[in-house]
Parts: structure tokens; sequence; C-alpha cells
């Protein structure tokens, strides 16, 4: 994995082309999409934003925004899902369309995400610029079936290589066995359409812990980039954690999350929690913490305000979270955090002192860990001091940030000739 974007010319890339599922800020990539397009706009470089959605709640003036009004796979009858979840025919020909009327050496393309609604098919009309291509690993969409390296009915990390034949008789999938196949099918086409693996100029991680990952996937160590992810904390000042009661899980509401592991933790530990966020496991989380208290989503401003009344926040993901926004983001705000050990993330904030990581999965072993830290003053408070003020080790501003990916878009247009596009297909 390289980590040197910065050996590049000056010059700024004459366009970006982002493209991402969502228009709007649903989750961490979608949000991270929209604090890219503002950074670059402030540098000056002009953009234009492909969402699958109908971009409804787009609201920017100053970006060439083109709306392919997909839907969600979750949102469409099975016939749907199974047809157009495999080929986008709108976003491919809009995509296709735009590359042909206005590529350019200069342009640079950034593919954020493609699985929810764009398809395998967009990397076939992206194809014939894949050498200004940056894909970001926000998931491992981009090599494994199902995007986790993750067996969700063993609930264990995997380690097999992508679509080999251990790989296709394995039901990991989080519905069902045939939807695994419809995945691999799925990753199958998008590696035809992008003629292979990795046809790409490179991968920009968001925790070097993902190289090892996207290695078993096939990806060459010479594509990997790490650009840990921005953060800003929703409060402003450092939250008095140690004055504060209770335990706040911020999330989507679903298994891989592990809402259920804190519910069940919680109710044992016999200390409040709170939920902010929306899924398909609300029903049930209340029936297991009937106690609990569901807020559903909110603004940033909702956030801080249950943040500042928070003692602990905790982030029990099942699988093996890339990052980990919601945990720095409660660290930053002074809100000490109890981790998935399985998060790449966890060990580095439990040896900065910045929370624990625990076997999250083991439910007792979970509640033991918030009753003895919700009960430790002096322990909250330190390590409620030492991440406001050093939570930045872990992660980007969004500043340092997007100079990175900058750096990254600049070092792609050096690599590219400068006589015309078609150079730059015969690269690809």
């Amino acid at each position: 994995m390289r980590h040197d974007p910065r050996l590049s010319p000056p010059e700024w890339p004459e366009r970006v082309v982002l493209i991402h599922d969502f228009s709007e800020a649903l989750g961490g990539a979608s949000y991270l999409v929209q604090v890219l397009i503002g950074q670059l706009r402030a540098r000056g470089i002009p953009v234009t934003f492909f969402a699958g959605d109908n971009g409804a709640n787009f609201r920017r003036d100053d970006v060439e925004f083109i709306p392919l009004h997909g839907t969600p796979l979750l949102g469409r009858s099975a016939l749907g899902a199974l047809t157009l979840g495999l080929c986008n025919p709108r976003g491919f020909l809009a995509v296709r369309d735009w590359i042909r009327r206005n590529d350019t050496p200069g342009t640079v393309y950034h593919l954020h995400g493609w699985s929810k609604i764009l398809t395998p098919s967009v990397f076939g009309a992206l194809r014939a610029v894949s050498s200004r291509l940056i894909l970001h690993g926000h998931d491992y969409f981009n090599t494994c079936p199902n995007g986790a390296f993750f067996h969700y009915g063993t609930e264990r990390e995997c380690g097999l290589q992508p679509l080999s034949p251990a790989c296709l008789r394995s039901p990991c999938d989080k519905s069902s066995y045939a939807e695994k196949i419809w995945r691999s099918g799925r990753e199958g086409l998008r590696r035809g359409f992008a003629g292979g693996v990795a046809h790409a100029d490179r991968m920009l991680l968001i925790h070097p812990g993902q190289a090892s990952r996207f290695a078993t996937g096939q990806w060459p160590a010479d594509k990997l980039f790490a650009v840990r992810n921005p953060v800003s904390p929703p409060c402003p000042g450092r939250v008095q954690a140690e004055d504060n009661r209770g335990i706040v899980f911020i999330g989507r509401i679903s298994v891989e999350k592990g809402a259920d592991l804190a519910a069940r933790a919680a109710g044992l530990a016999g200390l409040p929690i709170t939920f902010v966020g929306e899924g398909s496991e609300v029903a049930r989380i209340r029936a297991l913490n009937p106690s609990a208290t569901f807020l559903g989503r909110l603004d940033r401003a909702g956030v801080a305000q249950v943040l500042s009344q928070a003692r602990l926040a905790v982030m029990p993901s099942r699988w093996a979270e890339p990052f980990g926004l919601v945990a720095l983001e409660a660290i930053g705000s002074g809100v000490p955090v109890i981790v998935s050990d399985r998060a790449l993330v966890a060990r580095e904030i439990e040896q900065a002192g910045f929370g624990v990581s625990a076997d999250t999965s083991d439910v007792a072993a979970f509640a033991a860990t918030m009753m003895e830290l919700h009960a430790d003053d002096a322990r909250v408070a330190a390590m409620s001091r030492a991440g406001s003020a050093s939570y930045r080790t872990l992660c980007n501003s969004e500043e340092s940030w997007a100079d990175e990916i900058v750096g990254h878009y600049r070092a792609v247009v050096a690599a590219c000739p400068q006589s015309g596009t078609a150079g730059c297909r015969e690269q690809a």
C-alpha cells in the first residue's frame, strides 16, 4: 500500500466527476460525498455530480448535477432488484454519453459507491477513462460479494478469496444463499464491465487496515492508498461526560451494526440507553429493551444535544468496521466509547486512551464493561479529556482530507498523457 499522493505537480484537475448512489447525506459515505463537494468548490475546482437517486434534496447550484432517477434496491420489487440490480441502463448511458461529450485529459472520475442504486454497469461506462478513475473503499464491494468480508451466519470474519470456489460455496449473505449467488453475479459483472478486479488507477482506503482485505481480493498493493476519513465533532466544546449518565448508540439500527447487542447489554447492566438512527431492526430492539429510548434520525444539532447528555457511546458492530465515524465523532466531542474489538480503529482508540475495545458479541462481558466504565468518574473524565484534545491523531479534518484527495487527483492527471483522451484510454 502506497502513502505518497503528494509527489505530484501543482496543477489542479480541470474537473472532478463524482459518482455516488445518493445525492444527500443519508450515511457515512453519502455524507462524505457532500463534504468533498464543498471542499472542491471552495478550492475552485469544477465538479460534476452523478447521483443514482432523483436528487430531490440536493440544493447546490455551483455544481453540474445529474440525477439518474433510480431507486434503491431495497425499494424495488424482487424482479426489479434481480434485473435492474444487475444492470442499470439509464445510469450506464448517462455516464457514457457525458464522457463522450465532455471528457478531457485533466478530468478525474471518483466513484464513491454504486451498490445501492447504480449497479455494476457504471463500470462499463467508466472503462474508457479507467486510467483516471479513483474508487473509494467505504466498504469492500469492489472485491467482496457481500461487501464486508464477513460471514453473517456464523458472525465471523471471512478470509476467502472473493469469487473463488470456496467463496461461492459459502452461505455468507445476511439474507440467504440465493442472495449470495446474486451478489456474486454482481461482482462478476463488475469485473467484466471494468475489465478486471482492479481496473482503476487507485483505491482510496478509509483505514490502512483495509489493505490486507483488498489484497485478499486481488487488488495490487501499489493501487491502495490510505486516506483517513475526516471527523467534525458535533459538539463544539468538550462534553463533561463524567457528569452525565447513560449510553448512546448512533447509527443504523441493524444486525451488522450490533444494535441488539447494545440493547441487551444495557438492559443487563441496568443502564439507560438511547438509540439515534433508523433501520430494519427497531421493533426487535424495542422488544429486547423496552426501557430504551428511540429518537430516530437526527440532524447534527440533534446529535450534539444527545451527546451532550451522554456518559458513554457504543459502537458494537458485528463486522470489522473500516473506520467508525460515529465513534470518533463521540470521542472528539468528549464522550468515551466502547467499541467492538473487530473494528479497525479499536486498538488505536484503546491505546490512545479514548475508550475501551471489547468483545461486544459477548453480551455479558459487554454489559460488565459498560457497568465498570460507567461507574468510574475519574476514568471517564480522563478519556473525555484525552479524546477531546487528541482525537485528530486518528482522523483528518475536512480540509486535510480534501487536501490528500486532491493530491491523488493531481497524481492521476500527471500520469495521463496530455495529448488527448485516446492516449489515456490506451493506458487503461
